[in-house]
Order: structure tokens, then C-alpha cells, then sequence
């Protein structure tokens, strides 16, 4: 078996139903598998996985018990018989020819993971929020195939082995969140690998979050969920450090008066109530195309408050533990 294809699923069988769909097009030749993770789902899951017909085995693995996509990742790479594993999400829409470029890439580059892109959906990417989420993220098309301190488990590849050597998704991040990028820099670090973004390996976001601000606010402050669990395991090394020292409570005698200023700021600005102000003041200039300088000042603010308030939450909950 030369790769194995994992998808983790938690209610969104209409989105699975879709990527299934898209990823049968394939015209790989090789020997491959698809193995979705039904991670306790409560809806339709199960019925659209054994109904899809598909080129290569398609195996269900279901978990009895609820737990972050990390659980379920590693649940679906310890029934993979692949030598390679392609990652990718239960939102994410390929082209036919996803897992070939993903195993043409590992083997002409041994050493090193394969990034694939991310894209929004096209009817989203002029709407002002697809416009601000553009500027946060440019393309990586714009760039051809380098390397890239960026992993995420949504459209990514590497050998089993180092999978196995490194012993998969660490499951401590409680959220589905930045267990892709840990395990990455543990690879970098452990094993010297390299990590690839290769632009023209897309997969598109079939996203429930690009359509309303409200929502996109939503998801950031729940990945923001297990930064302070990150930042405790890498200390200074946290790609978000900034993030994470701004959300820890006010050290009188250590932060600087700036450090203060900045976290009693967010801490307003993630206020529930000042939380709600921004979103209602960002759907009216949405709506009534105020300038997009100001939007987007909005935008931000309203980001800020979400991410901290995330942090903190995250914080609470690992002390909690």
C-alpha cells in the first residue's frame, strides 16, 4: 500500500458527503486507501461513508467517546497499512490529481513533508470578510514550492515512519487547534525534516466559517483555545508569543507599562458585550459599504478581543486540569 488517506469527521456529514465525492475523482494509480474517523458523530456519518462508492477501499473507523482531532488523526494513522499519509479535513475539496502530486512530492524529496494549499471558496473571496482573511494570508501560489515554517493537518503528507517515530498528534491539545503545527516543529527539531509548501497540491474550504464575521470570531477564539498549552510546552519558542503574553494576567512589578496597556485592551475588547458591539458595527459597515480602511479597523480590534478571551479561556482550562 503506497498511501493512505485520513479524514477525521464530527457531525458534518453534508461537508464529508462533498469531499468524499471529490477525492473518488482521483486518478491515481496506485495502490491507496481512504479511512474517514467518525468521531462520535450523532448524525448522518456513518450512512454517507458506506454509501459513497469509491475507486480504492474506503474504511470506517468509528470512536465511541468524543475527543479533539488530534485523537482522532492518530485513531485513523494506526489503521493506515500506507508507507505515505495524506491528512486533509472533512471540508476540504481536491482535484484529481490530490493524492498523485502528494506522493510525486514525498518521493522526489525525500527528508521533507508536503504543505498543499488552502483556498476559500470562490463565491467567498470577494465578500469583505474573503477580501480581509486574503490580506492576513497571501497566497502561497504567488510564491511556487519553498519552505515554510506552516503545517497544517487540513491538506498535508509525510512518511508513516516519521508519523510512528514521533508518535503522532500530541492529544493534550484539548481543541482542535495547532496539534498540525506542534507536530511539525517536533519534527523539525527531532527528526530534521523539512516542511514543503507546494501551492499547486489545493484544496479548497468548503467553510462554514467564511460567510459571517460573527463566525470567523467564533473559530479563531476556539483555536486560540490551546495556545497556553502550547506556550507551556515551548516556552519563548511559541510561534504566538506575543499572543499568549498579552492574555496572561497583569504582573505589576514584571510587565512594562506597555505590556499593562495592551493587556487590559484586549481584556476589554474581549469583553462579551464589546464583543458583541464590534460584530453588529462590522455586519452594518458590511452592509452599507463604509470604507474598507475602517471595516477592516473593526475587524481587527474585534479579532483581538476574540483571541485573547480564547487564550484565557484556554488558560482557565489547563489549570483547571
Amino acid at each position: 500500500m503506497k498511501v493512505s488517506v485520513v479524514i477525521p469527521s464530527f457531525n458534518r456529514c453534508d461537508a464529508l458527503k462533498l469531499t468524499l465525492e471529490h477525492l473518488a475523482r482521483q486518478k491515481y494509480n496506485g495502490q491507496w486507501e481512504v479511512i474517514v474517523v467518525n468521531n462520535n458523530s450523532t448524525d448522518d456519518t456513518d450512512s454517507v461513508v458506506q454509501a459513497q462508492e469509491f475507486p480504492c477501499e474506503l474504511k470506517l473507523v468509528r470512536r465511541t467517546t468524543p475527543g479533539a482531532v488530534a485523537m482522532s488523526r492518530n485513531a485513523g494513522a494506526r489503521q493506515a497499512r500506507g508507507e505515505f499519509l495524506i491528512f486533509i479535513d472533512n471540508d476540504i475539496l481536491v482535484e484529481p490529481t490530490f493524492v498523485a502530486d502528494h506522493v510525486e512530492m514525498l518521493e522526489a524529496n525525500p527528508g521533507c513533508w508536503i504543505l498543499g494549499a488552502i483556498e476559500p471558496l470562490p463565491e467567498q473571496e470577494d465578500l469583505p470578510l474573503g477580501q480581509f482573511r486574503r490580506s492576513l494570508s497571501p497566497k502561497s501560489t504567488d510564491k511556487g514550492v519553498h519552505e515554510t515554517l506552516a503545517f497544517t493537518g487540513a491538506n498535508c503528507s509525510l512518511p508513516k515512519r516519521d508519523f510512528e517515530r514521533l508518535g503522532g498528534f500530541d492529544e493534550g491539545f484539548f481543541i482542535s487547534s495547532s496539534e498540525d503545527q506542534e507536530l511539525a516543529m517536533r519534527a523539525r527539531g527531532d527528526l530534521g525534516v523539512r516542511v514543503l509548501s507546494v501551492p499547486h497540491i489545493r484544496g479548497i474550504h468548503n467553510d462554514w466559517a467564511g460567510w459571517t464575521f460573527a463566525d470567523y470570531c467564533r473559530r479563531q477564539n476556539l483555536y486560540s483555545q490551546t495556545d497556553y498549552y502550547f506556550w507551556l510546552k515551548y516556552g519563548e519558542d511559541h510561534p504566538r508569543l506575543q499572543l499568549v503574553n498579552e492574555s496572561l494576567p497583569v504582573k505589576l512589578r514584571e510587565d512594562s507599562l506597555r505590556l499593562i496597556f495592551r493587556k487590559l485592551m484586549k481584556r476589554v475588547l474581549g469583553a462579551s458585550v464589546v464583543q458583541f458591539g464590534l460584530i453588529k458595527a462590522a455586519s452594518v459597515q458590511e452592509r452599507f459599504g463604509i470604507s474598507r480602511r475602517v471595516l477592516w479597523i473593526t475587524y481587527k480590534l474585534c479579532l483581538a478581543g476574540a483571541i485573547n478571551e480564547g487564550v484565557r479561556k484556554g488558560r482557565l482550562t489547563v489549570i483547571g486540569h
